[in-house]
């Protein structure tokens, strides 16, 4: 009885396993992690690998609006996203699927 039992829990445990593997997105289709630097004009990015296929970088205002979207690929010169005109605030930054990262934006010093 104990044996039946054992490998009942087993198939169930191999089957639930398999089917796991087989929905998990591959490795290679994962993003990269993004370093983020933040200064008051851009936001620059730097991933830690290449290549990089697609990486859709989003920035999101406090309401969650949209504010800004690029698209980053390796035949990307330029990894960086030009935030001078955004207005004061706290936004996000939404990387690829699954990094989020935040910006407090002060507004401008006037220059005497």
């Amino acid at each position: 009885m104990k044996t039946k039992v054992f490998l009942t829990i087993a198939l169930i445990l191999g089957l639930s396993y398999h089917h796991w593997a087989q929905s998990s997105p591959a490795p290679a289709t994962q993003d990269p992690y993004v370093e983020v630097v933040v200064t008051p004009e851009k936001v620059w990015l730097m991933p830690d690998e290449m290549p990089v296929h697609s990486l859709p970088v989003r920035i999101l205002d406090e309401k969650g609006t949209l504010v800004l979207k690029k698209n980053f690929t390796s035949e990307t010169k330029d990894w960086s996203l030009d935030v001078a005109d955004l207005p004061s605030g706290k936004f996000r930054i939404l990387i690829g699927d699954r990094q989020v990262e935040y910006m407090d934006r002060q507004g401008r010093k006037g220059v005497l």
